[in-house]
């Protein structure tokens, strides 16, 4: 009997509805699993570090696994393209919390939460050493106009910003006020009042935002990462803010993560950190399962996918 191994919790009516639909399925989480159960796990809800197991083994079945990420650079791409594996994600469902994360942090900036928030632990002094501002007029730059960068676009257009994208040759995308090429970014860079990435990790992005990036500059930014970690060259960035390249940046992801506790971004002021959230909803397992049903259900009936599927090529 085929086996799909659930790796991702879910609610007992979930799991109820697959055994009832699929009575010629077995449905096992992690811990149930065992040895003997390896060659016939033909599907993977969620990822669990048996994957690798599984795909090393030269009699395995497995032909299609759902992450719960949008980003899939975890994953052992090439083993899976390599066994002819299909993978989806579960890409558009973190964008409004992103994109809230996103506002939330550049209004936590500019009316002057941040600075009152450290004037609070120190001198408590009934003033601000800063002259708040607003979100109205400033211009926006998001490296990656998907559905997290079409979500953060609408909202920041909504407020007034002047919102540009970044992806691949420049093509339109909803939402966005103008988009430019990878390879033509000077101009915007050089008049951004933020930056944002929302790229996903390949190597191509892999640093992307380094020291030459930094230097085209000019209104001291606040860079704000929820892409991948290692889009941003850690010790790179250390050196914009110091060189006022960088006004600020909000990490939601960093390299290395976690980060350790004695790492010199915990020290400052002009870093503000959060342990990668920024797309944490509360009906999550609720959100997630439609994707995953509606793929095995499709699944099932020919082997293909109805929505999400990732390119393992390029690797999102």
């Amino acid at each position: 009997m085929p086996m799909v191994l659930m790796a991702q919790a879910t609610k007992p009516e979930q799991l109820q509805q697959l055994q009832t639909t699929y009575p010629d399925w077995t449905f096992k989480d992690a811990a149930a699993v065992m040895v003997a159960d390896y060659d016939q796990i033909e599907v993977m809800y969620g990822n669990h570090p048996l994957l690798k197991t599984i795909l090393a083994r030269p009699t395995n079945q497995l032909k299609f696994v759902q992450v719960i990420s949008a980003g899939v650079d975890y994953l052992p791409l090439k083993a899976l393209q390599a066994a002819g594996v299909v993978v989806a994600n579960t890409s558009g469902i973190h964008a409004d919390a992103i994109s809230e994360s996103v506002l939330a942090a550049m209004l936590s900036v500019v009316r002057g939460y941040h600075a009152a928030w450290l004037n609070q632990r120190g001198a408590r002094q009934w003033a601000l050493p800063m002259t708040t501002s607003t979100l109205t007029g400033q211009q926006l730059l998001i490296y990656g106009t998907g559905q997290i960068g079409q979500s953060l676009a609408a909202k920041a257009s909504a407020l007034g910003m002047h919102v540009i994208g970044v992806n691949t040759t420049g093509h339109p995308a909803d939402h966005f006020h103008e988009t430019v090429a990878f390879t033509a970014t000077a101009d915007a860079l050089a008049t951004a009042n933020f930056i944002v990435n929302a790229l996903p990790l390949t190597p191509t992005t892999h640093h992307l935002f380094s020291t030459e990036l930094f230097q085209q500059t000019k209104q001291q930014p606040m860079l704000i990462n929820i892409g991948r970690g290692p889009a941003v060259d850690t010790t790179a960035l250390m050196t914009a803010l110091d060189h006022h390249q960088l006004s600020m940046a909000a990490l939601d992801v960093t390299e290395p993560e976690p980060l350790p506790t004695d790492h010199p971004l915990w020290q400052r002021d002009d870093v503000l950190i959060t342990p990668h959230i920024s797309g944490q909803i509360s009906h999550f397992r609720a959100t997630v399962f439609p994707i995953f049903a509606a793929n095995f259900a499709q699944f099932v009936k020919d082997g293909t996918l109805v929505r999400n599927q990732v390119d393992l090529n390029r690797g999102y």
